[in-house]
């Protein structure tokens, strides 16, 4: 005989969550759970799909204009050839700092432009420039063996230029708008070959001249570091495939 329950017991609530509220009593059953949470998520994955066709649908704002450069240099070439770098006005260019014994961060610096250099070289509007900030020690015959040192060719787009040391640090200052470079006491130098401190950052100018960027590719922080690197790839990635840009 199969037992039945009484006529007048309560029917057992069915598989859910309850709450009480302000004294009424609420079920949501299990699959309205479910069906809510896969809304959700729906919901999200929709808002995540329209974020990232606005990224690539929409332009990405232009890149800044920092400054003009005013004036120009004339400097003579690892090859002895003394060039103008306003002889570059057509052209994107990214420019540095350099000195050659630095025991700071101009080994990331030139690491960086060596990156460039590969990716870049064959393309007729694109240049690399690398200052001197110590002449009197960095001449042209120093300079020719420190580029062949790091793979600069001579046929490569990339000059490293030396001449008159104030006419570079005014360039370097008032061009090109870096902190000026100076000299470090002799207390607070790492070797007797440490002379000066001078800007780290990379420069990058556009076909008219005018700064569109600065790039702290030696920082203190990797993270930053490696955005910087990032950005500046991109950076002048977007310049030559944008001349009117």
């Amino acid at each position: 005989m199969t037992d039945h329950p009484p006529p007048d017991s309560p029917v057992p609530p069915p598989p859910g969550v309850r709450y009480d509220s302000a004294g009424a009593d609420f079920r949501v059953s299990t699959g309205s759970w479910l069906r809510m949470t896969l809304g959700i998520g729906m919901a999200l994955a929709g808002v995540l799909v329209l974020g990232r066709y606005a990224r690539h649908a929409l332009p990405p704002p232009p890149l800044p204009i920092v400054a003009q450069v005013q004036g120009d240099l004339e400097a003579t070439e690892r090859s002895g050839q003394t060039v103008k770098l306003s002889a570059l006005r057509g052209k994107v260019t990214v420019m540095a700092c350099l000195y050659t014994v630095c025991p700071h961060g101009c080994a990331a610096v030139v690491a960086e432009m060596q990156k460039l250099n590969a990716a870049y070289r064959t393309r007729p509007d694109f240049h690399l420039v690398s200052l001197a900030v110590a002449p009197e020690r960095d001449t042209t015959d120093f300079l020719k063996a420190y580029a062949e040192g790091v793979g600069a060719k001579r046929e490569d787009p990339w000059w490293f230029v030396t001449g008159g040391q104030q006419a570079i640090w005014d360039y370097m200052t008032h061009g090109l708008q870096l902190q000026a470079p100076a000299p470090i006491p002799e207390e607070k130098r790492i070797n007797p070959l440490d002379l000066y401190e001078h800007d780290l950052r990379l420069v990058l100018l556009d076909r008219q001249g005018r700064v569109r960027g600065y790039y702290s590719v030696f920082h203190p922080q990797s993270e930053i570091a490696a955005l910087m690197v990032e950005k500046l790839d991109r950076d002048v990635r977007r310049l030559l495939d944008n001349p009117a840009e």
